[in-house]
């Protein structure tokens, strides 16, 4: 990982884990804070490809992200909201307890980064679900959306296997075996609005 990444990813896990620690002091599974905004300075790396019709990065595009955090008891379970994006954690997806961040840019972004902390709680005994609210979306359109997975060790988008479309009410989802950074788009990969 190079360093302006490395950066990056401290400063995110720093600003979930004092919002761990504040959870764990509470002892509730309310929401951590109504929003955190992490920041930091990071160089270009991979391009989506006009996957929704931007040449920007991915990276540059999360920034400055608005990212609001939960404390999930894992036998419980529990969903999380952020802008369009939506994560449902199922009651024993995660072992244990953990703080789940669903950080974008701006509360229409087709982009949203997920994270967990501890690292380690990062896969889960079963699929979290990730939907996404593409109401804007013309209906012709959204039949053909997906849900991709960007992958930075190939530096490469990917569809997330089993996302669906919800015509009526408008949402794409996707189950997830573990969280990562994520965007909504036609399946060819151009952008649809």
């Amino acid at each position: 990982m190079n360093r302006p990444k490395r950066i990056a990813t401290v400063l995110l896990v720093a600003v979930l884990a004092i919002e761990l620690a504040a959870a764990c002091m509470e002892g509730s599974t309310a929401p951590l804070g109504s929003r955190v905004t992490a920041t930091a300075v990071v160089g270009r790396t991979a391009q989506p490809n006009g996957l929704v019709g931007s040449t920007t990065s991915i990276v540059d595009g999360l920034v400055r992200l608005v990212m609001k955090v939960l404390r999930i008891v894992g036998g419980v379970g529990g969903s999380h909201s952020n802008g369009r994006w939506r994560v449902e954690v199922p009651a024993g997806a995660i072992d244990g307890t953990a703080a789940i961040g669903l950080g974008v840019p701006n509360s229409s972004s087709p982009y949203c980064q997920l994270d967990i902390l501890p690292a380690e709680k990062n896969h889960f005994s079963t699929p979290v679900s990730l939907t996404v609210d593409c109401s804007s979306v013309p209906q012709d359109q959204l039949k053909n959306y997906v849900i991709f997975r960007f992958d930075p060790v190939t530096n490469a988008w990917s569809p997330v296997r089993g996302s669906s479309v919800d015509l009526t009410r408008k949402t794409v989802s996707a189950p997830l075996v573990h969280f990562s950074t994520y965007a909504v788009g036609p399946s060819g990969g151009k952008a649809g609005w």
